[in-house]
């Protein structure tokens, strides 16, 4: 059901970012950096991916590699729940230009499996290192709103940059292939040790001329049936 709902938020995002001018093309990889964060689930996903396709000798060079992270200090629900109650907080991370591990020649390896951070990068400019994406405030919004669901949808698993989580989740047996081909596999435990557990929604940080925007994405996400219940009852543990 957790995937059903993913693929459901993943799919009304796009339909409502649809209308877009897009300046990226394939081959376009600016923002493609090592600091994308993802949920336990978004980890599984890509690691199934890559076991359908063989690539878990690629997989285990890859997360072998040396990474200059500035992890992040809390989840996007633990950033918003501090804001949300008046207190200031750093999430850190965010701020290393290194190149994804997982892109060759600029084109993204796991492309069909890639997380929702790396799916709402888009910009109505081409981006160079003299020119950083652009895109509207709203549509910032509703991609923070879209990865605070897919926390909330995640919680009490793995959160954390994608090479940590990815990490993580090779201690489960389905992974073995991969953990066994590290080269270091005391780094599994350590990357254990550098995720965070997914936070529940704590309400959500949008501006109210922001959520007139958004709040047609969120209704048609939370009306979704699924398996009898609408996608809101489940995540409200209906």
């Amino acid at each position: 059901m957790k995937k059903d709902i993913y693929q459901t938020i993943i799919d009304q995002f796009d339909q409502w970012a649809g209308d877009y001018n897009r300046a990226c093309t394939r081959g376009c990889s600016p923002c493609c950096t090592q600091n994308v964060t993802i949920t336990a689930l978004e980890g599984e996903k890509i690691l199934s991916y890559v076991r359908d396709n063989g690539l878990e000798t690629w997989l285990a060079g890859k997360l072998g590699q040396p990474y200059s992270l500035n992890r992040p200090r809390m989840t996007t629900n633990q950033f918003a729940h501090a804001c949300l109650n008046g207190r200031e907080a750093d999430p850190g991370g965010n701020d290393s230009l290194s190149i994804c591990p997982f892109l060759e020649e600029n084109i993204c390896r796991i492309y069909p499996a890639r997380p929702f951070a790396c799916r709402c990068f888009i910009s109505t400019v081409r981006c160079s290192a003299r020119q950083p994406a652009r895109i509207s405030e709203h549509y910032i919004s509703a991609s923070t709103a879209m990865m605070q669901l897919i926390e909330h949808l995640g919680q009490k698993e793995y959160w954390g940059n994608m090479t940590d989580v990815l990490l993580a989740l090779c201690d489960i047996s389905i992974n073995a292939k991969i953990a066994e081909q590290l080269e270091d596999p005391s780094r599994i435990m350590q990357a254990r040790l550098q995720t965070h557990s997914a936070r529940p929604l704590p309400g959500f940080l949008f501006t109210e001329e922001d959520e007139k925007k958004i709040q047609p994405l969120l209704a048609a996400i939370f009306t979704t049936s699924i398996d009898g219940k609408t996608v809101e009852d489940i995540l409200n543990g209906k």
